[in-house]
């Protein structure tokens, strides 16, 4: 009998457990990824509106998934809802990417501005 054992809950959850535990959060993230890539990857130009024929079954699925991470309570809901941002972000990656750099530019020169005044 030890006098130092580690108390239950604090030692680390096993890995294969956590997985299992959020699998279709983890689906979710990976498709809204796989979407988003395969969008900014094959959309010429790139600040272009993407064809809908190929954005929208990505989206579909990760909300499918998202919605059965939820439904499963999983508690880690940054992965479904990261995924679910990543591919509706790929929906309109044109306008996505031309609305962040005007928030870029915008950022910097406010940061400018302050420091200068």
């Amino acid at each position: 009998m030890s006098v130092l054992r580690q108390h239950r809950a604090t030692e680390p959850p096993p890995r294969p457990a956590w997985l299992r535990a959020h699998a279709l959060g983890l689906v979710a993230l990976a498709l809204g990824v796989t979407g988003f890539a395969i969008t900014a990857l094959t959309t010429k130009p790139l600040w272009t509106t993407p064809d809908a024929r190929l954005t929208m079954p990505f989206l579909i699925a990760t909300a499918a998934a998202a919605a059965g991470s939820f439904i499963r309570r999983e508690r880690a809901v940054a992965l479904p809802l990261c995924g679910i941002g990543l591919a509706a972000a790929a929906a309109v990656l044109g306008w996505f990417l031309v609305t962040l750099i005007v928030v870029g530019v915008t950022t910097i020169v406010i940061l400018i501005l302050s420091h200068a005044m």
